[in-house]
């Protein structure tokens, strides 16, 4: 997939510095009154696993909200792109419904279903040739494993990630681990790389690599812990969102919802910087 015509296409998972350019590029098509958003993310059809779209739900929904808040909504056409048939359907089909709901209601506009090709100065180029016109595109690309791995001798799937058993063993060796983005996960179809997965990827292998170098033979595995789990914040609320092999259900949570999400960042953040203590489990 080419990318050309930056000044107007954005990633969102990228540097910190790019959401300053993004705001920057939002605050102007605020300042013109009108404008044309496409938000959207990407797939690794080698790893179905390696995409996250949440983030992209959320930065569409908020900017409606922003977009009324302003009394500009109607000024402006918002795209929600992906090359799959139905994205967000990892979540389970009460999220998928609910998500569909919310496009209706915000009037957000769909464009599901072809591969993404390049992006332009006007826009998302599909592989048909067929235009989505745009003044700014946000996008999440699907993850694949690092180029560094490419010329290493550690097992890779055909998505370039690092192959692994349930105890985050690199496959084939006896005191290598891998875990989070970098390794390939297995589990039922529905699954997605997520960060607190990462983080227990983390955990497991750490204490397996514990268990080992004290002769233990007691290991712990990531599969049993898989699930999607997320609070999907809308800027006026939010929706509360899991799945697992048991259950999977999305509850609407206006208003307060919002707060959580807000809450939950900070909590993230002053635990992550050890200025707070975690709470077991969270």
């Amino acid at each position: 997939m080419q990318h050309k015509g930056q000044e107007n296409a954005f990633s969102i998972c990228s540097k910190p510095e790019t959401s300053i350019a993004i705001r920057d590029r939002i605050d102007a098509l605020i300042e013109k009154g009108s404008g044309k958003i496409a938000i959207g993310f990407g797939g690794n059809p080698k790893d179905k696993s390696a995409v996250r779209g949440g983030p992209a739900f959320e930065l569409i929904f908020n900017i409606h909200n922003l977009l009324r808040k302003k009394k500009l909504r109607d000024n402006f056409d918002l795209t929600f792109f992906a090359p799959m048939e139905s994205p967000g359907e990892r979540m389970g089909p009460k999220s998928l419904q609910m998500i569909e709901s919310m496009f209706k209601k915000y009037k957000i506009t769909k464009h599901f279903g072809k591969k993404i090709k390049s992006f332009e100065p006007s826009g998302v180029v599909f592989d048909d040739d067929s235009v989505l016109k745009s003044e700014l595109t946000l996008f999440i690309p699907a993850s694949a494993g690092h180029i560094v791995l490419k010329n290493s001798d550690l097992p890779l799937t055909e998505a370039g990630l690092i192959k692994i058993d349930e105890t985050c063993l690199v496959t084939g060796t006896n005191n290598i681990y891998a875990a989070g983005d970098i390794a390939a996960i297995e589990g039922p179809k529905w699954k997605a790389k997520q960060g607190h997965i990462a983080e227990l990827m983390g955990r497991q292998a750490a204490y397996n690599i514990i268990m080992s170098e004290t002769g233990s033979s007691i290991r712990k595995s990531y599969k049993e812990h898989l699930n999607i789990l997320c609070i999907m914040d809308t800027g006026n609320g939010a929706a509360f969102v899991f799945r697992n092999d048991n259950w999977a259900f999305a509850i609407p949570m206006p208003g307060l919802g919002h707060w959580l999400k807000m809450g939950w960042g900070q909590y993230a953040k002053l635990t992550k910087r050890g200025i707070i203590p975690r709470f077991p489990g969270l």
